[in-house]
């Protein structure tokens, strides 16, 4: 299964949204490399023409974690 998961401006991206594509496999989690936006609508744009669904953060998530792609 892959997660994409959105970041506005997280400590190791400062000037951008940062979207992460992440595997769920039955050994783990592989994480893919970072994926660079100016703004959120961008990045969510392009997870939206790939047909995913938009999760909201829940409480207890990392601050700079906006939402979550399936």
């Amino acid at each position: 299964m892959e997660l994409w998961s959105v970041y506005d401006r997280p400590p190791d991206h400062p000037r951008h949204c940062a979207v992460r594509k992440i595997l769920v496999e039955d050994d783990g989690l592989s994480l893919a490399e970072w994926s660079l936006f100016q703004t959120i609508q961008e990045a969510r744009s392009a997870l939206a023409r790939r047909g995913l669904i938009r999760v909201p953060r829940a409480a207890h998530d990392d601050p700079a974690l906006v939402e979550t792609w399936v």
